[in-house]
């Protein structure tokens, strides 16, 4: 599974865009919004700030194939958008997830199954130590959205 980014990324080709996200996460979409636009590409925005999650949920379950979907938002938005957007079939092939403010990112033990919570800005590979038990961890992009929280293996000490 693809990592939740920090800053998107444009992607061509698709037949449909639509930008989602609360009105600092559509800032950081301004990018995307002006590649759309200078090649008159077809897209339309969702703000989450302003309509209900069921609308929301209704607008994404009517986009055809070949919808490309940004989400930008805070932590619990943005699991709130991806959560919906699994259940309707939106593969992160088709979709890019991006993080803003001041997120968390939750690391599952592999020792002893304990959660911990670290900055987003850790990215895949980067080594923490897990808060209950020690073991230094190494962050996976194996990501479980029961446990809201991407797996951490044992780091092999060269």
């Amino acid at each position: 599974m693809n990592d939740i980014k920090n800053e998107p990324t444009f992607r061509l080709g698709k037949r449909h865009y639509v930008l989602c996200g609360d009105e600092e996460g559509l800032k950081s979409l301004n990018p995307i919004k002006q590649n759309l636009t200078n090649d008159q590409l077809s897209f339309e925005e969702i703000q989450l700030d302003l309509e209900c999650f069921s609308e929301v949920d209704k607008k994404l379950e009517m986009k055809k194939m070949g919808t490309f979907l940004y989400v930008a938002a805070e932590g619990k938005k943005l699991r709130r958008v991806i959560c919906t957007a699994e259940k309707l079939g939106y593969s992160f092939e088709e979709a890019q997830y991006i993080i803003v403010g001041e997120g968390k990112k939750g690391i599952f033990c592999c020792r002893c199954h304990y959660v911990s919570t670290v900055n987003h800005t850790l990215n895949i590979g980067d080594h923490v130590n897990c808060t209950a038990c020690s073991l230094q961890l190494v962050l996976s992009d194996h990501y479980s959205p029961v446990k809201e929280a991407y797996l951490g293996y044992v780091a092999q000490n060269l």
